[in-house]
């Protein structure tokens, strides 16, 4: 029973340290999103360090435990978010998440938190990268 107790134990600190494939999934598309990004390229932002700190952020808020179905989702559905193109897709997007999140304004209300978060992560990076006057 101890030696179960281990392993299982000893597994979960391993799902728990790494990225989930979720997060992964995510970083890919918000680096994408960002590899164009002018403000990025004046200041000679790096757009993987960018989508790490929105992936922190978002992962600050996700179900704890991972390998939860719900937290799995919760990760799709930010991925979506991120990678809408017109408002169109962001409500099928809404649509298919809202039960994640409560509801369509609680779903729509963490897709605008996307942006939020990169706001958040482009300004700490952008002041990190500006010498102090």
């Amino acid at each position: 029973m101890k030696k179960i107790l281990t392993v299982f134990v000893a597994a979960l600190i391993l799902t728990a340290c790494g990225n989930s494939k979720e997060q992964q999934d995510l970083k890919q598309v918000l680096t994408e999103k960002f590899k164009d990004d002018s403000d990025l390229k004046d200041y000679k932002l790096k757009p993987e360090d960018i989508a790490d700190c929105v992936v922190a952020n978002i992962t600050e808020d996700a179900p704890p435990v991972p390998g939860d179905p719900k937290r799995i989702r919760y990760f799709e559905a930010f991925t979506k978010f991120a990678s809408v193109k017109s408002p169109a897709d962001l409500e099928k997007a809404v649509k298919d998440y809202q039960d994640i999140f409560g509801g369509p304004k609680e779903a729509y209300a963490a897709a605008n938190n996307v942006t939020d978060y990169i706001m958040s992560c482009m300004g700490l990076a952008i002041e990190k990268a500006t010498p102090a006057e």
